[in-house]
């Protein structure tokens, strides 16, 4: 299974993973970019926002 990371000491926080898919991104208690735990992963659309990312700081991690 792959699971989406977020790589937070390259995130700028340009907030386009939250508009783009707040199933799975969200910001925690803290303020950073978080993933939610979820069974599945809608694919297409982390890869959509992987893709958009402008520092690169969100993958695909294999679990």
């Amino acid at each position: 299974m792959r699971v989406p990371v977020v790589d937070i000491s390259e995130c700028v926080d340009c907030e386009g993973c939250l508009e783009l898919c707040p199933t799975v991104f969200r910001r925690n208690e803290v303020g950073y970019i978080d993933v939610i735990s979820l069974s599945e992963y809608p694919e297409a659309t982390v890869q959509e926002v992987i893709n958009v990312c402008p520092t690169d700081c969100i993958a695909w991690e294999e679990i």
